[in-house]
């Protein structure tokens, strides 16, 4: 009865990664084609990384619910 409980767990379990991982590139191809310095290559990164993380957890949870 615990595996089934636990397999359960895992499956309902939410794979948001490819969010994560595209705000990263796509921020720093942003910031590499607008200014073409490493530092505000980072920086797109880092923003790009911010605005995953408040899609996720603002956007994509509200339309879960609905």
């Amino acid at each position: 009865m615990k595996k089934q409980l636990i397999q359960m767990k895992n499956k309902e379990e939410k794979n948001n990664s490819p969010y994560f991982i595209l705000a990263l590139i796509f921020g720093m191809l942003t910031a590499w084609v607008i200014s073409e310095s490493i530092l505000w290559v980072l920086l797109g990164g880092v923003i790009g990384l911010l605005t995953a993380a408040f899609y996720v957890n603002v956007l994509v949870e509200k339309r879960e619910e609905v």
